[in-house]
């Protein structure tokens, strides 16, 4: 059995983060560990940064949906549950799902009793309890003086909620589809941007190719954002990667002063109308001459 590194010694999450963001959260963590995958490697195996995954699982930034589905692929596991987390907490982040705090939400509150002969104290979860109780005792005593006419009322009165309110879920089930989240960019307004931080989902490996000095080179393609963009590791210093596509300016990622080993190194982002026409080239180091190109297959 896999005993994943560091699996004991993540920090406390943010006091303020939402209980649905934590949850995720929690969830990602857990598939990290099992898959005994360390922060480098995950960050190999994404084409996301080792920072930006230390970000995630420390709940200081928002992951995005594609670095999810990464982490599900890399772990090689099912994604349908934890991006099910993921949209329940992209809702709590943003705004759109309603107000809660952080802690009151990770445990159930405890229950509260009804009977009449307990006596009223001071409410002992919401202020709401008090009046949910006084109403639930005047009912009570109203079904007991007239049984039949109130238990007519009650299934009257349930009948005229309920009949709206599933009329009205079907016409939104019928008529509103909820819309996939659009692309942050599109063609044009992609290149140049770093497509570890651009949210473009599902992206895909259109072409590769294994240089002579062992780098393995390959060309990425996000559907939805119809842009493009090179991926390559291991890496040296001085070596140079581009790529290029028609009526679109060429991108180009230059080797820093020190080895970068492992890590990944990624160009910038490129329109891809049509991946068939985009081509990589890749220079091992600027004192050595030659180069080794190959092209997208479509």
């Amino acid at each position: 059995m896999v005993n994943p590194q560091g699996a004991a010694r993540w920090r406390g999450l943010p006091p303020d983060l939402p209980a649905a963001c934590a949850q995720l959260v929690i969830g990602m963590r857990g598939l990290k560990d099992r898959s005994g995958l360390n922060l480098t490697e995950l960050a190999k195996a994404t084409a996301i940064s080792k920072s930006s995954w230390e970000r995630y699982l420390n709940g200081k930034q928002f992951p995005p949906r594609h670095a999810v589905r990464g982490l599900c692929r890399a772990a090689r596991q099912s994604e349908d549950a934890l991006l099910a987390q993921w949209a329940l907490a992209d809702a709590a982040w943003s705004g759109r799902g309603h107000p809660v705090s952080s802690r009151s939400d990770r445990t159930s509150p405890p229950a509260v009793s009804i009977d009449p002969a307990v006596p009223d104290g001071p409410p002992t979860t919401t202020p709401f309890v008090r009046p949910t109780r006084r109403a639930l005792l005047a009912a009570s005593a109203l079904f007991n003086e007239h049984p039949m006419r109130t238990a007519a009322g009650v299934f009257l009165l349930c009948a005229a909620m309920v009949t709206p309110a599933a009329v009205l879920h079907a016409s939104r089930a019928t008529t509103l589809p909820s819309a996939p989240h659009p692309p942050v960019c599109r063609l044009r307004s992609c290149e140049g941007r770093n497509p570890r931080t651009t949210a473009c989902e599902d992206p895909t490996t259109v072409a590769s190719h294994t240089a002579a000095d062992g780098t393995r080179l390959e060309i990425r393609l996000s559907p939805g954002c119809r842009a493009g963009w090179i991926r390559a590791w291991p890496t040296h210093s001085g070596f140079r990667i581009e790529i290029t596509g028609p009526q679109a300016h060429p991108r180009t990622a230059v080797g820093t002063a020190r080895p970068v080993g492992k890590e990944v190194a990624t160009t910038a982002m490129i329109a891809a109308p049509d991946p068939s026409n985009l081509r990589a080239c890749y220079y091992p180091s600027l004192g050595q001459p030659g180069r080794e190109c190959f092209g997208g297959t479509g």
